[in-house]
């Protein structure tokens, strides 16, 4: 496995560059069925959180449920309507779901992130604590599948 960032700066850098890579997959995406845009992209941040940890594919589905119900948790939320911001809490989520990152590094990476960053007219708006959404815990995936 690839060693996570130690710092928000390292984390902010790591996110610029898995959303660039996911940026790059656009053109790609029609031919296995998926119509996705720039506003879309919060898709692919599990698929490069894996790909950029270099996870092996039985990791992705535990990351992509994390972001996506992370996602949809915050669908309210400031973040989601900059599609920068969006991506990179997908991005945390992911590494957060798969047991990577504490509550309190995607916390503080967000801070950094949102402090930093135009969103839109409406403003700013912290994530509360309760939104990120681990699916099961690291003792029932040892255990096997659910049933």
């Amino acid at each position: 496995m690839n060693p996570v960032p130690h710092t928000a700066a390292g984390w902010v850098e790591e996110i610029a560059a898995a959303y660039e890579d996911a940026g790059d997959a656009l053109p790609f995406t029609p031919l296995v069925g998926v119509a996705a845009g720039a506003r879309e992209l919060f898709h692919l941040a599990p698929h490069v959180a894996i790909k950029f940890r270099g996870l092996p594919e039985d990791k992705r589905q535990v990351a992509v449920e994390a972001a996506l119900s992370t996602y949809v948790a915050s669908e309210r939320s400031a973040p989601l309507r900059n599609p920068r911001l969006a991506f990179a809490l997908c991005y945390l989520a992911s590494h957060f779901g798969l047991e990577l990152v504490s509550q309190e590094t995607v916390d503080e990476v967000m801070d950094h992130l949102m402090a930093n960053a135009v969103t839109d007219s409406r403003g700013r708006g912290r994530l509360p604590n309760n939104q990120l959404q681990r699916t099961r815990s690291a003792k029932a995936r040892r255990r096997g599948p659910r049933r």
